[in-house]
């Protein structure tokens, strides 16, 4: 992956429902192959888990010192952009 980055963030703490979830699925159309969702929210997005398996995506979430969730996204094919998203969260999950 020359030149781009795994790592597509969306920060979407400011925005009053529905818009985290529409903007969270709009972005998971635009990823490019092995890049992967970091969705940053002030709680857990539970309307957007069950939309993910039917479009071929999984998560993975967690909260850092602050209490911010951290979400990651990628698609189930893609083990690379999964083991990059799981790296990630363990790392701001242990403060780092």
């Amino acid at each position: 992956m020359t030149g781009l980055s795994k790592e597509v963030q969306l920060d979407l703490r400011e925005l009053e429902p529905p818009e985290p979830f529409v903007q969270s699925l709009a972005m998971l159309a635009k990823l490019q192959p092995e890049q992967y969702l970091h969705l940053l929210h002030h709680r857990e997005p539970a309307m957007l888990y069950p939309e993910l398996a039917p479009r071929g995506f999984v998560a993975k979430t967690g909260t850092d010192k602050n209490g911010l969730f951290h979400i990651m996204v990628w698609r189930q094919t893609e083990e690379g952009a999964g083991t990059a998203a799981t790296k990630h969260l363990d790392e701001i999950i242990a403060g780092g």
